[in-house]
């Protein structure tokens, strides 16, 4: 239950007018303009799905289709009654028939483009709503074949009502030929005022001189306001005219028949239209809630009955400009909130932010929050806001304030949410703060949860010293003497009053001599207020400082790793065209031996047995520094025969330091599946050996590898261009580097377009052991050209 009042201080029906405004439809409108918060959770939550759905329709496809469609309930009720419905009606239910229909193509078109799972993810609420919409194709092929575009009834709809405008064309025509073979004659010039025809009473006449009359063969039907002309029928035409009448009697009783059989159509299938247009002005309703989040960056809170409210970045929405965003958590341990501050300093807009946004999600709309925000539900919701004087029973500002906050602590219970502007104002400081407490404590055993805004003292010190009770203060920039608007959580606020005057150029010793005048109570509450100022000062400085030193922090360890990196590559770099440069020199070695030692034989065949063994000893060292070459190679990468290995063989990977089985070898690639425990890898052979370690070792050398490869698997995969095969394998290997790489959650893009890249990612992700969790990207994301993964 809502009070009327609450409504209206809290400015519901603004954002109610605000919503329905952007509704395409006058039933949607209306709809919308009835909406009240309700207190059943479940209904919210399905209210709230189905705005996030049209919502995700709007954004990712297009507004849908609402054109055409008209209130035609009367129409309906008449029809059902036997009555038989003009031209206008009939085609205000052809238009709204073409909506349906048009409504039906748009949903018909996504579920076409969309993988099943998807819809039933993202959009099953909106198509379990309509999927009740039964258009009446038939109908609508019969109204067209009746009613033209203009509205009339077309000659085609019976070939009755065909001939009978076709004879009257022809009597017309015949009339008009001998009207005017009378207005071209020159025997009666002088009888005519005017050359022309025209018709009186529905029939044909011409213009004849008062003084002619009589002269004139023919029945006067009308003359001129100066009563100069008569409107004369030539006896010539009576009959003609006489049957013409005739026929559109006939033309009329025909188009009579026409609409009355469609009107009976209508009638048969009036439950049929009605329930249609129901569903299709209520999805306009939803549409008209989605345009409004969308509008105003709205998200669905969370909803809960515990009482609890925890608005993250949460904006007025009526305010203009860029309100300044506010955080507010109460419930749990908060069952009361008190805001102080100075005036104009935003805790009215305060108070009535939480109000508003709680009705807003209570009626299933999204809110201007942070998408984690959560907002309870509540029975009740009453406000106390503004300076409200009653003339009609002699209320004062003070007592119109407590003839209200009576009606709140009478029907106060665990599900009621009291909102109180400016507690105890308008009577004694003293006598207003104690009565604010009392009212407050009498909330608090009724468990009612409360947000009070005061300047009073008592009230926060009440606050600061009682169990559930907590402390909440607007900013004010003493420097500037402007309002932040910043709501902070658990501080008081002070009133900085002499602060003020004093920069404003009030003497320093009347300053000095008000502070003699507080209260010991009030220089108390002062002194808490200006020492937790301080801590909160001190701890914001800190917390920067801290981030300043993580910031660099950050930026040391990255510029160091950079620097490694390099290191490592130049080192790389210079080994491997060292290796080059001693292969090249063995090479050439050996060539130019060769060449020396066959000069030498050809020249001297007596030392042939002493050149044999020059050349053996040669050989020898050639081949030992060949091996050297080649030992150091195998230590930078070791040359493995894809044959050496087997399914089934327990191998260790040698740069994780995991020991598993080979469960699959491709040999063209020159990889393994190893299965190491719960965790699948796919290694090359050549990190493979037949060696077991000992465990610890084996956990060390998985946290070394998990370090360094985390430095270089990127969180995310860009997939667009990719087959479908070779976008699976890429996925497959990605997810194995990202769990090595101990990400959490990673980002795979495959893009819109057809949708097989989506359907080949979401294959390996139902398949791979390390996946935890998918969904598709929210619209900041990337929308339904991203899927979100989270890693086990």
């Amino acid at each position: 239950m809502v009070k009327e009042h609450s409504l209206e201080v809290l400015e519901y029906k603004k954002i109610i007018k605000m919503t329905a405004a952007r509704a395409a439809t006058n039933i949607g409108k209306e709809i919308v303009e009835n909406l009240k918060p309700v207190s059943n959770a479940n209904y919210i939550k399905d209210r709230l799905a189905e705005v996030t759905a049209v919502k995700s329709m709007i954004s990712e496809f297009s507004t849908p289709p609402f054109g055409g469609v008209r209130d035609i309930r009367d129409d309906l009720k008449k029809a059902a009654k036997g009555s038989v419905l003009a031209t206008d009606a009939i085609s205000r239910v052809r238009s709204t028939l073409r909506g349906v229909s048009e409504l039906q193509r748009y949903l018909e078109n996504i579920k076409t483009d969309l993988d099943p799972r998807i819809i039933e993810r993202e959009y099953q609420v909106i198509y379990d709503l309509c999927s009740d919409l039964k258009s009446r194709p038939g109908l609508a092929r019969e109204i067209d074949r009746c009613i033209n575009e203009y509205g009339d009834v077309a000659d085609d709809a019976s070939s009755k009502l065909k001939s009978l405008r076709s004879k009257m064309d022809s009597i017309e025509n015949s009339i008009r030929d001998k009207l005017d073979s009378i207005i071209k004659s020159k025997h009666y010039q002088d009888m005519l005022q005017e050359n022309i025809v025209t018709r009186r009473e529905n029939r044909y006449v011409v213009p004849i001189k008062q003084e002619q009359r009589n002269n004139f063969d023919g029945i006067v039907h009308g003359q001129s306001a100066s009563g100069l002309t008569l409107f004369m029928e030539p006896m010539s035409v009576v009959r003609l005219n006489n049957e013409l009448r005739e026929v559109r009697a006939k033309e009329s009783a025909e188009i009579q028949r026409i609409l009355q059989m469609l009107s009976s159509k209508i009638a048969q299938d009036e439950e049929i239209i009605k329930r249609d247009l129901m569903i299709i002005t209520r999805l306009d309703s939803i549409a008209a809630a989605a345009k409004f989040s969308l509008d105003f960056e709205c998200n669905a809170a969370d909803i809960n009955q515990k009482g609890i409210i925890e608005l993250k970045q949460a904006r007025h929405p009526l305010l203009k400009e860029d309100p300044v965003p506010i955080d507010l958590k109460l419930g749990d341990d908060i069952a009361t909130l008190v805001i102080t501050g100075p005036n104009t300093g935003g805790k009215t807009v305060a108070l009535k932010t939480v109000g508003l946004l709680t009705m807003m999600t209570q009626t299933g709309l999204h809110i201007p929050a942070a998408a984690n925000s959560t907002v309870a539900v509540f029975e009740k919701i009453f406000a106390d806001i503004g300076d409200e004087q009653s003339i009609e029973q002699s209320l004062s500002t003070f007592s119109s304030h407590m003839h209200r906050i009576r009606e709140f602590l009478a029907e106060s219970d665990e599900s009621t949410l009291v909102l109180m502007d400016e507690l105890g104002v308008g009577t004694d400081p003293e006598e207003g703060a104690a009565l604010g407490i009392s009212i407050l404590e009498k909330l608090q055993q009724k468990k009612a949860v409360t947000i009070a805004t005061t300047h009073y003292s008592q009230l926060k010190s009440y606050a600061y010293t009682t169990e559930q009770v907590e402390n909440a203060s607007v900013e004010f920039d003493i420097e500037t003497l402007k309002p932040t608007y910043k709501l902070i959580m658990g501080v008081p606020g002070g009133s900085n009053a002499f602060e003020i005057a004093l920069r404003l150029g009030i003497p320093q010793e009347i300053i000095d001599r008000a502070r003699t005048l507080l209260s010991d109570e009030e220089i108390k509450v002062e002194d808490i207020i200006n020492e937790l100022n301080q801590e909160r000062n001190r701890y914001q400085k800190l917390r920067q400082e801290m981030e300043e030193f993580r910031n660099h922090e950050k930026q040391l360890k990255e510029k160091y790793e950079k620097m490694i990196e390099e290191q490592q590559q130049k080192h790389e770099k210079e080994m491997k065209a060292a290796r080059e440069e001693a292969e090249a020199i063995v090479e050439e070695t050996k060539k130019e031996a060769k060449r020396i030692i066959s000069n030498l034989k050809e020249k001297d065949f007596s030392q042939r047995s002493e050149i044999d063994r020059a050349q053996t000893s040669a050989n020898e060292n050639l081949k030992e520094l060949s091996q050297i070459l080649e030992s150091e190679n195998e230590k930078e990468k070791e040359k493995i025969d894809p044959d050496e290995f087997s399914e089934g063989d327990q191998v260790r990977v040698r740069s994780i330091g995991r020991k598993g089985e080979i469960t699959n070898i491709d040999r063209d690639k020159k990889e393994a599946q190893i299965q190491a425990g719960i965790m699948q890898v796919t290694a090359s052979l050549a990190d493979l050996v037949k060696v077991d370690i000992p465990d610890d070792n084996e956990e060390k050398q998985l946290k070394n590898y998990r370090v360094k490869k985390a430095q270089h698997v990127s969180p995310k995969l860009d997939l667009r261009g990719e087959r479908y095969e070779a976008a699976q394998f890429k996925v497959d290997k990605y997810l194995d580097d990202a769990f090595l790489a101990g990400l959490n959650e990673v980002e795979i893009v495959h893009g819109k377009g057809t949708g097989a890249l989506r359907n080949a990612v979401e294959e390996v992700l139902e398949n791979n052991a390390h996946v935890k969790d998918y969904r598709l990207g929210r619209q900041k994301e990337g929308g339904m050209g991203v899927t979100i993964v989270k890693i086990q």
